[in-house]
């Protein structure tokens, strides 16, 4: 008999993002100018303006949302934190629908910062529920999800009492990547970039918070300190995506477990590294 072909995760996951690249310079040659005049220009406008800004933002926005989800996993060790579980995109929706109502000119003067108000509310509120269980995995999980459960109810609530304003903020709530500027991507990949800088910066803190508080502390690190200036990082880059493409639940959850599928476990990040391989 034919041995099995065994299909390692890394060859499957480059497999299928060929493929994704593929479909998507199809999609731009079929959409690429090939007639002059009005008709050519409009084409040019479409594939500048609409088609590449939003693979551009849909392939930042998940980067940034995996590395937010990642940091909020190794911070609090817990393989199943990230933006949604723990509450801070229904924080950062809700945030931006009532200072829709109730605030209009904060939201004209920055869309990004009261979502991170709102995202940053939402998980301190988490962090209070259960900290005195010491940050317990699953009670972190209950607690943000039952806040984010709150969260969307009351967005629901405004939206309904103020439907001749807000029902469209009901659909675009729901996530988009329609895009007609390269702004968002832009912004998302200021994000990104400041995200992996910071994260650069803080690899001795993470490796040590994957420890327990204890043995953290005997090393020299300021346990609390660290994982509020982590989670405060992961906030932003998570809020900062709600600000500009709204809610898109659970990238930040599957992409790093998809990552360590595929042979991408490092001791430096990834929440189950033990503590000996933390230092060997």
């Amino acid at each position: 008999m034919p041995a099995s072909i065994r299909l390692s995760p890394a060859l499957f996951w480059s497999l299928t993002a060929a493929a994704a690249a593929a479909l998507f310079c199809r999609s731009v040659i079929a959409g690429w100018p090939q007639a002059g005049g009005v008709e050519g220009r409009l084409q040019e406008i479409v594939l500048v303006y609409g088609t590449l800004p939003r693979a551009a933002t849909a392939l930042l926005a998940g980067a940034t949302l995996g590395l937010s989800g990642l940091l909020l996993q190794r911070v609090l060790r817990n393989p199943l934190a990230e933006p949604s579980t723990l509450g801070v995109s229904a924080g950062a929706q809700f945030a931006m629908a009532a200072a829709t109502i109730h605030a209009p000119a904060l939201m004209a003067f920055s869309v990004g910062l009261v979502a991170f108000a709102g995202g940053l509310a939402t998980v301190a509120l988490v962090l209070a529920l259960t900290w005195r269980r010491g940050l317990e995995p699953v009670s972190v999980v209950l607690a943000g999800m039952m806040t984010a459960l709150t969260a969307n109810a009351a967005s629901a609530a405004l939206i309904l009492a103020n439907g001749e304003y807000l029902f469209s903020l009901f659909i675009w709530g729901g996530g988009s990547l329609t895009q007609q500027s390269w702004g968002p991507a832009l912004t998302l990949g200021f994000a990104l970039l400041a995200g992996l800088a910071a994260s650069a910066l803080l690899l001795r803190p993470l490796a040590l918070l994957g420890l327990d508080d204890g043995a953290a502390r005997s090393l020299g690190a300021a346990v609390n300190a660290s994982r509020f200036l982590v989670i405060g990082v992961a906030v932003w880059m998570a809020t900062t995506v709600a600000a500009e493409v709204r809610v898109i639940g659970f990238i930040g959850l599957a992409a790093p477990a998809l990552a360590a599928l595929s042979g991408a476990r490092s001791a430096s990040w990834w929440p189950r590294s033990s503590a000996p391989s933390c230092f060997g």
